[in-house]
């Protein structure tokens, strides 16, 4: 059968919202700028997340939703949230429509070693928790990629992750989504998945402006299959389909249910065609990249500074962040080498707290027995301190240009009350660094520095912490 009788569609989208709110109780505030609704979360829900639901997209698409938007979900719109576990449609077999991803979707390539497999691990664990099986795809934050991130996946068992055709070398012409292989030490190997670049930045960007699904698909969808190879691959943000685009989620409805397959496509998961279609061929990825930032990471790593804009307070960020990790971390080591306990392996196995699977006195208990009380509060406090610091490097911190802006705030906010806990734990004032390398984070935007933030957060949610 020739190439073009055997072409396979799938369209994947990313669901995800920002952490935001009280550090410590998750509580989100009342957020003006999403009125009528109280907080964008509720605006988003009721523009995207619950229309998509209503019209079964979430069956028909393949698809990665974050953790913290999950959570919500499950507590605030808890129909929404049963929808997109049953679009999954993998509770007694190996495949579905669901992937995992980084438990706080920070930019992998930028993360330690360490704190990468912790992200992927926790990312893993969250997805068995909610869906029931374990997972054949990872879908990394912004596509961020190095080969260090794709080798800590495959050794964590994942099978594949999707990938921009721009962040790929040696990609074969007219080949398609692929699979692909990539070459790692040791002789591992990872999947990855390649998206169309053009049809998925039309989908992203001018989904509106398309004339319908009936109509882009005869007239675009319809002709890629002579270039796309066995599969043709859209992946975009789920927000594209009634957030970003009112109305658009049925757009994504008629396409999935009708129009892609009247153009002679069949419409397929990424597990499925993984699974059915293993990779035979190898690539070499770009790093770092992603599918957005033309200059390495540089959007999430040190900012620009030229006469248009000056984002440079990113980098600094970054830097006081660093700063305060590593002397929480040091904090965290110090308690647990006399208990002869490897503290990264300890933090790799606490998602079943993080999840609610279990108390952190319970966790202590079990995986360091015979520790005693004061020091087993301590460690308590250490461990929700380097929840904390994870969370402090989520993606959406460094997506936004202004520094006033909520993200930003909400960041350094987990870092005081990342050293609020840490300080706690030791007795000792763990704020001093923080406040020097925060005044120095400033942006010609704004007459706020960092520093004026940190007092305002630590003010606001009431951290115990001397700024």
């Amino acid at each position: 059968m020739s190439n073009i009788e055997r072409s396979f569609f799938c369209l994947y989208g990313h669901f995800s919202q920002p952490p935001r709110g009280n550090p410590l109780t998750g509580e989100i505030s009342q957020e003006d700028d999403a009125a009528p609704y109280v907080n964008w979360n509720e605006r988003i829900s009721d523009r995207c997340y619950e229309p998509n639901a209503s019209a079964g997209n979430y069956q028909h698409i393949s698809f990665s939703f974050s953790e913290s938007l999950l959570a919500w979900l499950e507590t605030n719109r808890p129909d929404v949230y049963q929808a997109v576990i049953k679009g999954d449609m993998a509770q007694e077999t190996e495949q579905g429509n669901a992937l995992a991803t980084a438990y706080h979707h920070s930019i992998l390539p930028l993360a330690r070693r360490r704190d990468k497999r912790t992200q992927i691990l926790w990312g893993i664990a969250a997805f068995e928790h909610r869906f029931g099986r374990r997972p054949l795809g990872f879908w990394l934050p912004e596509m961020a990629v190095d080969t260090e991130t794709l080798t800590l996946l495959a050794e964590a068992g994942v099978k594949y992750t999707v990938l921009a055709a721009q962040q790929i070398r040696d990609l074969p012409l007219n080949r398609g989504a692929g699979p692909y292989n990539v070459r790692l030490s040791r002789n591992q190997t990872i999947g990855v998945f390649v998206r169309d670049d053009r049809l998925s930045s039309e989908i992203s960007f001018n989904v509106h402006n398309l004339g319908g699904a009936g109509h882009w698909a005869h007239n675009v969808l319809g002709p890629a299959r002579k270039s796309s190879g066995a599969l043709l691959l859209i992946a975009t943000e789920g927000e594209t389909f009634g957030h970003h685009y009112m109305g658009e989620d049925q757009f994504l409805h008629w396409l999935m249910t009708r129009e892609a397959q009247a153009v002679g496509f069949t419409i397929t998961s990424l597990d499925h065609f993984f699974t059915e279609h293993p990779p035979t061929q190898s690539v070499s990825i770009q790093e770092p990249s992603s599918w957005s930032d033309q200059h390495g990471l540089a959007n999430w790593a040190t900012g620009q500074n030229d006469a248009n804009k000056d984002t440079s307070w990113k980098g600094a960020l970054r830097r006081a962040l660093d700063n305060a990790a590593n002397e929480l971390d040091r904090a965290y080591e110090d308690l647990l080498r006399p208990l002869n306990v490897d503290p990264w392996q300890l933090r790799d196995q606490y998602a079943p707290v993080l999840l609610g699977s279990m108390s952190a006195a319970e966790f202590i208990a079990e995986r360091v027995p015979g520790i005693e009380a004061d020091t087993a509060e301590a460690l308590k406090n250490l461990l929700g301190a380097q929840e904390l610091a994870q969370r402090m490097y989520t993606s959406a911190t460094f997506t936004n240009d202004a520094l006033e802006s909520r993200q930003p705030r909400y960041t350094i906010a987990c870092a005081a009350a990342a050293l609020m806990l840490a300080q706690r734990a030791t007795g000792r004032d763990m704020a001093e660094r923080f406040l020097s390398d925060l005044a120095v984070v400033t942006s010609r935007g704004t007459s706020e520095r960092g520093v004026d933030i940190l007092r305002q957060v630590v003010e606001e949610f009431q951290l115990e912490l001397v700024v």
